[in-house]
């Protein structure tokens, strides 16, 4: 018989009110198997949280709460303040996932456009978002043509076209050379110092441990370890 998991609330110490993301009881079930159970979690800008985890511990479930693309079965999100699924919430949150979504015969440019067009962004916004990712030279590259180093920049600058007050990041170092990993760390503690909310889902934990301000751990879809002074037990 498996020993029963700790219940945990992970709270950076902040000023009331102060968290870009807060949530309260964050559940989601698929059928009967439930993927994040009883999640508390509070955490300000300008902070780097890397979550570790097993395959279908939740990790993201989760991320993708907060983004916006997937309706919590129980519980309360918050987004900078704005409840989850407002224009507000998805409006604050960008999401690199596994898939870049970006068309593979458009140059990079013309994919950014296209989605700057979508959002009614001004016309310099993907240059800007480029610049931001560190991308600036792939703007004419078709995307079907680019590494996966350069495909993941691609990405990331489509993620902060609408500039994003937090930005979610799942397996982000994942099939990377050694060059671009680094690339995309300094990029990630730029981001970071500019007061952007980072959450980081990843197997690689060496990759990021000396960029996170904090670290937690989830199993079968519960909180439980956090690194001094981020976890403590919940409130029932």
């Amino acid at each position: 018989m498996q020993s029963p998991l700790p219940h945990l609330a992970l709270r950076c110490p902040l000023p009331s009110g102060a968290a870009l993301v807060a949530c309260r009881g964050l559940t989601r079930f698929f059928g009967a198997t439930a993927a994040l159970r009883q999640l508390d979690l509070e955490l300000p800008p300008g902070y780097l949280l890397a979550l570790f985890g097993a395959n279908g511990a939740g990790k993201s479930t989760l991320l993708r709460i907060v983004a916006g693309a997937l309706r919590p079965s129980a519980g309360e999100v918050t987004v900078a303040g704005a409840p989850w699924g407002s224009a507000a919430a998805r409006g604050a949150a960008g999401l690199l996932a596994h898939e870049s979504w970006l068309h593979p015969s458009l140059t990079v440019a013309e994919n950014l456009a296209y989605y700057a067009t979508l959002y009614g962004l001004a016309a310099g916004a993907a240059a800007e978002a480029l610049a931001r990712a560190r991308g600036e030279r792939l703007a004419r590259l078709r995307v079907g043509e680019l590494s996966q180093g350069m495909r993941q920049k691609a990405a990331l600058a489509r993620c902060l076209l609408h500039t994003p007050r937090v930005l979610l990041l799942d397996e982000p170092f994942a099939s990377l050379d050694r060059a671009t990993v680094a690339e995309l760390q300094a990029t990630l503690q730029e981001l970071r110092g500019a007061g952007l909310l980072l959450i980081a889902s990843t197997h690689t934990e060496d990759l990021i441990a000396g960029l996170a301000d904090g670290w937690a751990r989830l199993e079968r879809g519960r909180l439980v370890a956090a690194s001094p002074g981020l976890a403590a037990e919940a409130e029932a």
